[in-house]
This record gives C-alpha cells, structure tokens and sequence, in this order.
C-alpha cells in the first residue's frame, strides 16, 4: 500500500524519478509507520545485469487491476508437454553494462553525492541467483501440468530441474568471476520482505579490489508453488536442486507463502539456513518447536488482520499474541505482507497496529 502513502514523484528524467521514489519511500516509512525498517546512510546504484529466459518462447500476458498495476497473469505454457518440451530450453545468456552502470553513479553524485554518499551494490541479481525454480516450472509448464509430470515424467522433471540448477550455477560463478558481487549484510532486502541487516556477513575481511565470493553473501531460496507437495515429494524433486546454489551462499532467508513447517526436516539440511518463512498458512506450533532457536521465524500475520473493511485492535492484538507467546523460545521477526490497498482511516491503522505490536513485545 505504498501507493497509497506516498506522493507523486515530480521528477521529469526516469533516473531522477526512480531516484525521488526510492527517497520518497524512505521518508514515508520513517513518517508514517513506526516499525523498524533500517534504511541505509547512503544511495545505492545496482549494477546494470540483464539475463535471458531459459525458455525464449514463453510469453506471458498480464492484466492490469483497477489501479493499472500488472498484476494478474497467464502464460502459454510452452512446456505443457515436458517430454518433448525439454528441448526447448535454453541456456541463460547474461551481461553487465558497466558504462550504464557508472554513468547513473555519477548521475547520482552529481545530484545528491555531497549529501549522501554513492555506492555501486549488486543487489537482487546476486541475492535470486538459485530463486524461483519451481516458479519457472509453473509459468512454463503450467501448475497442474507441473503435479501430474512429477507422476508421470519424474525423470523429465529432474531432467528439468537439472538444466536450472545448471544454470543457476553458472550464473553465480559468473558474477562472481565479473567482480559484480557486493557484501550484503546490510539494508539490502533479503526477499519476501525481510532485511539481512546482519553483522555475521562476511565472515573474513575482504581486501580493497578482493574478490567477492557467494559465500560472502546472502541469498534468498523459496518454492511458492510446492504448497500442495507432500514433504517427500519435495525433498525428492525440488530441494536437491536448491541445495546446488543455497548452499553456495554464506547465509540463506528460505520461503515466502508456502506453509514450511512440514518441509522442516528437509528444509534443515540446508548448510547456511538463517532465516524462514511463516506464513499464515504456516503451522506457526510446529515450526517454532522444530527450528527452535536456529533460526529467525519470520512470522507473517494474515494480512486482512490489518487491511480489512473493519480494524478490530482487540482482535489484531490477539492475533499478535498468539504468534508471540508460540514462538517465546525463538528468535523471530513480524512482517506484513501482501496488505490491499489503504482507504479512510486505515492509514491511521498502521500507527495504531505498530503500537500494538510494539506493547506486546514489551510485555
């Protein structure tokens, strides 16, 4: 609902723009809603990475909302038949535009640079290089196709997740051979809305002009789109080939709206898992009970809590409870996610919920 916050940027230059949003951003969090989000002390500019699709004749056709926001879509499942559609997968070709990247940097200085302090970042293109396999399944094969080959192609589906591991390895050792990672134990969002903020990255002193390795860094794995797998069916089919990247990193933040608690004893084997996911279709019982204090819950209340037609404080604050006094003996984190947009007084409700939350901690 940042929309619904913020002011309209004025800008007319699509840097200058993009540079007014992200500021613009910043003070709206800082103004109007009292969480702990940490911003950093200076302006980031990503490096100019572009990467291709492993499948150049999926097309994808969105559908804006009432508001113009593309967020509906389909696609045309160009791997609907996998057995014959493994052939139409491509490696990824990725590049970086360094000349791009140097001149919005300098764009950045000349603007603002005597008032915050410019640093070239990479930032999602590093952190998602294993991300969203089980996504690309879905968008290419289709969901009810990607269940049923599991049954009845299961060696063409770890044919298919092969050919993505593959290439989200090559991709990271890619960047890591361009010099184009950064350290990222810092403001950097981590995915699904959480931080990295974090002072146990990296885990040595990194040299002026040293390479940067993945395992310097974090990165974000998740499987949306496993929800309705059995523990074994994923642990068979999708987690071996996380496990080819995750593992590659120096931390990892696992999952977004899959209920993880019945994946755990998979999910564990991962070498570097910090945090996890709880969503509100989590069983928030027993994932705290099996991770204990290994890593951050990050606990995502149910969004209409927070953003339905009524605010209830009592009932919010209920809500809240619970979490908290089933995850005493954990180390976890609230994030709101997936909120609709604001209307009449729900502004008001942010700094309302935030108070809330705020006391029940305290207690």
């Amino acid at each position: 609902f940042f929309a619904d916050l913020t002011p309209p940027t004025e800008c007319e230059g699509e840097f200058e723009r993009d540079c007014e949003a992200h500021f613009l951003r910043c003070l709206t969090n800082l103004r109007l809603i009292p969480d702990d989000r940490v911003f950093p002390a200076g302006f980031w500019v990503p490096w100019a990475i572009s990467r291709t699709s492993v499948c150049p004749e999926l097309q994808i056709r969105r559908v804006p909302d009432h508001r113009g926001r593309d967020l509906g879509y389909e696609t045309n499942t160009p791997l609907a038949d996998l057995a014959p559609g493994l052939k139409k997968l491509r490696p990824t070709e990725f590049g970086i535009n360094r000349e791009a990247t140097w001149q919005r940097a300098e764009q950045a200085e000349g603007l603002f640079g005597d008032l915050l302090p410019v640093e070239i970042v990479n930032g999602h293109a590093s952190l998602a290089a294993g991300t969203g396999m089980a996504g690309q399944a879905v968008h290419l094969m289709g969901m009810d196709n990607f269940y049923m080959n599991m049954l009845d192609q299961p060696d063409n589906v770890h044919a298919f997740f092969t050919f993505l591991a593959d290439d989200a390895e090559r991709y990271a050792t890619w960047q890591e051979a361009e010099g184009l990672l950064t350290p990222n134990g810092r403001e950097l969002d981590c995915g699904s809305g959480s931080c990295v903020y974090s002072d146990e990255l990296p885990r040595r002193a990194i040299a002026p002009g040293e390479q940067v390795l993945l395992s310097d860094t974090w990165g974000f794995i998740e499987a949306q789109e496993a929800v309705g797998l059995s523990p074994q069916m994923y642990a068979e089919f999708i987690h071996p080939y996380q496990r080819r990247v995750g593992d590659r990193y120096g931390l990892i933040n696992y999952g977004c709206c899959e209920p993880v608690h019945h994946f755990w004893p998979t999910l564990k084997q991962f070498r570097n898992l910090r945090k996890v996911t709880v969503s509100p279709w989590c069983d928030v019982a027993s994932i705290a009970a099996s991770a204990g204090r290994s890593v951050v819950l990050s606990r995502k209340p149910h969004p209409m809590k927070l953003c339905g037609p009524t605010f209830d404080p009592a009932d919010f604050a209920a809500t809240i409870r619970e979490s908290l006094d089933l995850t005493q003996g954990n180390f976890v984190e609230l994030i709101f996610r997936d909120t609709v947009p604001l209307n009449g007084a729900m502004q008001e409700r942010l700094v309302e919920a935030c108070g809330i939350i705020r006391g029940l901690i305290g207690e």
